[in-house]
């Protein structure tokens, strides 16, 4: 494969800019800590694809003058079986784990549990194959939950399904 050059969104504004450091960060945490969990690249190491590195270098690495990600919605529509749940499965982890947002709330939100339940499983998946995160974790699949407890957070599903629909403090949500 070629070797990949990144290049900002033009849907950066004139007054963002780009962070290298930043963007590395997620880039690295996902390709560093997380491994595939199904198909032929069971168990190897998660190489971002191109299109998977533009987003995640245009989401965490586009920065707004007040320090804040200038995209706080990633709306990504392909084909299936092209890697958008394994990738939004790392990203949820990104979210949950190396963000540094303390008390993170992270989602996966669909019409019913078990559409909400695929990126989910799969960042379990992902966590049982890297003992790092796994140790650093508490896994409750009969909730549908993952905790983080050195920063208070969690990441767990969430459909319409759900009673209660007032209280959340989101800090990353996948939609399906």
């Amino acid at each position: 494969m070629p070797d990949y050059k990144y290049t900002p969104t033009p849907l950066m504004l004139p007054t963002s800019y780009y962070d290298k450091l930043r963007a590395d960060y997620a880039v690295d945490f996902i390709q560093n800590n997380l491994y595939h969990t199904a198909g032929k690249w069971l168990g190897q190491p998660f190489k971002l694809l191109n299109w998977q590195e533009t987003i995640v270098r245009d989401v965490f690495g586009v920065i707004k003058p007040n320090g804040k990600r200038q995209f706080r919605t990633a709306y990504v529509e392909i084909g299936k079986r092209n890697g958008k749940s394994e990738l939004a499965s790392a990203i949820a982890l990104y979210l949950l784990f190396a963000d540094k947002e303390p008390a993170a709330e992270v989602y996966s939100c669909a019409a019913d549990t078990n559409q909400a339940s695929i990126v989910f499983r799969g960042a379990m998946r992902m966590l049982e194959l890297c003992p790092n995160l796994h140790k650093l974790s508490k896994l409750v699949p009969s909730q549908k939950t993952i905790h983080f407890p050195l920063f208070n957070s969690f990441y767990k599903v969430l459909s319409s399904e759900t009673k209660a629909k007032q209280g959340f403090n989101v800090s990353g949500a996948i939609y399906l």
